[in-house]
């Protein structure tokens, strides 16, 4: 008995007669939850930014805080099974409309999920042959696609120059004995002893794990402040942390129990908060933050020394500590993944929206670092609002 032809789907306004192809008016469909999980576990590139509960956590959490966005989940179905699901949205950029990944800025790594056993270029020609057909936007901007992936292969020609980093990782299934530990040299494991010596005349540094939603979620609601306070002296502006989905989507995420929160303590005060989502053996570190008056002593620093000794145990195989590469990161890592964005325009006007996003957008952010402290602090608001 032959297959069933593969037929597509997307959650948009547009229909088409071909009886392949079905289409619906749809901004969330809860049906489609289980399925969409189901193909996480057989899609070999699956990460946390594609799952079911980040996007919807997400695009709730946006709607929530006013934040216009025009979800655009693309899927196509073999039979009664789902074999790939591509979590996109719509965006306003001015006058252009801008297709992105759910949860930009804060989706760290973009990617499709496609199942394993199909023919996954196939699948993701069929998929990319429908959106380029959609005619009421203006650029497609993906960011973050891991180098090495069936998509990064399909968008090469559209990589946005200058943009390759890096996401360092820890992966335990390749360390010795030693563990972690092992990672570091003599020196390194006597600077964190001296530090924490130092923490500790502040009070006794105590390392704790915080597990109940209801707890995690007032230590996000003190990460925030304590980023916010970070910023406001650095004059440093962060898209991912300013966006005003981002808080709501992580409550959201801790009340469904998908966040590992910690914190490092100095006798009674918090000096460092690390929380991130746990799935499948892995780790993606989404908020660290620490306490201004105690930067001298690196609790943030010594706070990823004391969960990392305890991954083992909480069946974490993969800490990824996601990009940039900051050397906080990289004295821990024993991998990195690169990255890069990709730009495509999709109207006669979106090449003026790729040539904004490509080559004046990176000048502003280049001209803002090259400010004085004191203006960058006035000129934050305005940076974040072309991006």
């Amino acid at each position: 008995m032959n297959e069933p032809v593969p037929s597509i789907h997307f959650l948009s306004s547009i229909e088409w007669p071909d009886a392949m192809l079905r289409f619906e008016e749809v901004a969330w469909d809860i049906a489609l939850i289980e399925p969409w999980r189901d193909l996480e576990r057989r899609s070999p590139d699956a990460t946390f930014f594609q799952s079911a509960e980040w996007c919807r956590a997400w695009i709730d959490a946006a709607e929530a805080c006013g934040v216009v966005e025009t979800p655009r989940i693309a899927t196509i179905w073999r039979g009664q099974k789902l074999v790939l699901l591509w979590p996109l949205t719509v965006r306003r950029l001015s006058v252009f409309r801008v297709l992105h990944n759910v949860g930009e800025p804060a989706t760290q790594y973009g990617d499709v999920l496609i199942d394993r056993r199909e023919n996954r270029k196939a699948l993701l020609e069929m998929a990319w042959a429908e959106i380029r057909s959609w005619h009421d936007i203006d650029a497609i901007e993906l960011r973050r696609i891991r180098d090495g992936t069936v998509l990064a292969a399909r968008l090469a020609p559209h990589r946005v120059q200058g943009t390759k980093a890096s996401a360092p990782l820890l992966d335990f299934r390749s360390l010795d004995a030693s563990g972690a530990d092992g990672q570091r040299t003599s020196r390194t494991h006597q600077t964190l002893r001296r530090l924490q010596h130092q923490l500790g005349e502040h009070g006794p540094v105590t390392f704790e794990l915080v597990r109940r939603p209801e707890e995690q979620c007032l230590l996000l609601d003190h990460a925030f402040s304590l980023t916010r306070a970070w910023q406001q002296q650095n004059a440093s502006v962060s898209t991912g942390y300013a966006h005003g989905a981002n808080h709501g989507c992580l409550q959201r995420l801790a009340k469904e129990r998908c966040l590992l929160a910690a914190y490092l303590r100095a006798g009674d005060e918090i000096v460092a908060v690390e929380i991130g989502a746990l799935s499948q053996r892995r780790y993606w570190s989404l908020v660290q933050s620490h306490d201004l008056r105690f930067s001298k002593h690196a609790p943030g620093r010594l706070l990823l020394w004391h969960l990392l000794e305890h991954c083992p145990e909480l069946s974490i195989d993969v800490f990824d500590f996601l990009a940039p590469a900051h050397r906080h990161k990289l004295e821990w890592s024993n991998a990195e993944i690169a990255i890069s964005d990709y730009l495509v325009p999709a109207s006669t006007r979106g090449y003026l929206a790729v040539s904004y996003l490509a080559r004046i957008r990176p000048v502003l952010r280049e001209c803002y670092l090259r400010l004085p402290l004191g203006l960058r602090r006035h000129a934050g608001d305005l940076l974040r609002r072309l991006n």
